[in-house]
């Protein structure tokens, strides 16, 4: 058995444990293990990369967030950090996906372009005796750009990592089956820390509603994030029109994700009073307010593996309601009765009534937030830092010198 297998059968058998009780790990000391963080999607509103960083540091891993110039942003990053032992890979299509030559097939082939150029590159990294470790967050692109370039890219990064972490068992199922490599055993099953310690949630509910303006007694329905197909918008406006309710309210808050988009938000909320708009970036200091005045947290995603805004909803105590899919029922605690099966019609439309004639949802809200918090970034720390010394076991007697 090969490193990334080994690495990968300890970690997954400890991870598929049952999902609500925490699962104890080996202590591993990150002393004198260096780590390039490599991520497209670096930016100070992203919680996850900064949470885990910060854990990664306090677990004695030095962390480097190397830049990404445009060609060969990997290999650079290596032979500037030549005492690196391991590098992950979170969202690769920021490394090859174009959209902005104003032309479809231009877009397609410039992209097919950048994709091989990453796949050298990640070859380049490897036989540089670094080990590469892939993290997973998506099955596939949420907007299903380039479907051919996407399955060659992953298949191929798949095979030459070290090792491969996604956040649940459900995960590692689906990718499983969605790509010829890697197969379910080979993929380390690394649950994040909560959202509890990212933001303020100082804001009581009757401080929140005064300052947006809602009534004490309004029945408030959140959905929340950058606005997306995938997240399902449409469709929770549609189930909520079923709701009966005229002391109910949807609030639509997030940044739309092209202007197509924010017309077809703005064109639905029109077609119901009750539906409020906020349709525009958050800064971290809003955020409080929009989750602590709502009663729920609605999230009815049409395709999901990990959701960063449920992790958000459970932070903050918030009933969720949402599919379950992906990592979702392994992520919410069973008191949570509010997840719906995506294969009926009238799901997302039957748990927006439970919600609604729920005699008390503040157990559920409890027992989100106790789930929350016990879900801890440095027990990720310290389960990561084990899959890296793995990972770049093999690999430093290739290294040059």
């Amino acid at each position: 058995m090969d490193g990334r297998a080994r690495v990968a059968v300890h970690y997954r058998r400890n991870a598929r444990r049952e999902a609500t009780q925490p699962v104890p790990v080996p202590m591993t000391d990150g002393d004198g293990l260096t780590l390039l963080l490599m991520s497209g999607s670096w930016y100070p509103e992203n919680a996850y990369m900064t949470l885990l960083a910060d854990a990664l540091r306090e677990a004695g891993v030095e962390v480097r967030t190397p830049p990404l110039p445009l060609f060969f942003p990997l290999t650079r990053a290596v032979l500037a950090n030549r005492d690196a032992d391991a590098m992950q890979l979170d969202w690769v299509y920021d490394y090859y996906v174009t959209t902005g030559t104003g032309f479809g097939p231009a877009n397609a082939l410039v992209s097919f372009l950048r994709a091989v150029a990453l796949l050298v590159d990640v070859a380049l990294v490897s036989l540089l005796g670094v080990g590469v470790v892939r993290t997973v967050h998506n099955e596939r692109h949420h907007e299903g750009l380039y479907p051919w370039t996407e399955r060659l890219v992953n298949e191929c990064v798949f095979a030459v990592a070290d090792a491969i972490t996604v956040k649940c068992g459900a995960a590692a199922d689906a990718i499983a089956a969605a790509y010829r490599v890697p197969e379910t055993d080979e993929v380390a099953v690394v649950p994040d820390g909560s959202f509890v310690a990212a933001y303020e949630n100082d804001v009581s509910r009757e401080a929140a509603r005064r300052d947006l303006g809602i009534d004490d007694d309004a029945f408030v329905v959140l959905f929340f994030g950058l606005i997306r197909e995938y997240k399902g918008v449409p469709d929770l406006v549609e189930a909520f029109a079923d709701l009966d309710a005229p002391d109910a309210e949807l609030w639509l808050v997030g940044n739309p994700h092209d202007n197509r988009t924010e017309a077809q938000v703005v064109a639905l909320a029109r077609s119901d009073p009750r539906i409020e708009t906020r349709l525009e970036f958050v800064p971290d200091e809003r955020i409080q307010y929009f989750l602590n005045a709502a009663d729920a947290l609605a999230l009815p995603y049409r395709r999901i593996l990990n959701s960063g805004t449920a992790h958000l909803g459970l932070s903050y105590g918030r009933p969720v309601i949402a599919p379950a899919i992906g990592c979702l029922p392994e992520m919410v605690p069973p008191e949570n009765e509010l997840l719906y099966d995506p294969c009926d019609g009238d799901g997302l439309a039957e748990a927006l009534r439970r919600a609604y004639d729920h005699p008390d949802l503040g157990p559920i809200g409890r027992a989100n937030h106790r789930r929350a918090r016990s879900q801890s970034w440095a027990r990720t720390a310290e389960t990561l830092t084990g899959v890296y010394r793995e990972a770049a076991g093999g690999n430093r007697s290739m290294r040059p010198g």
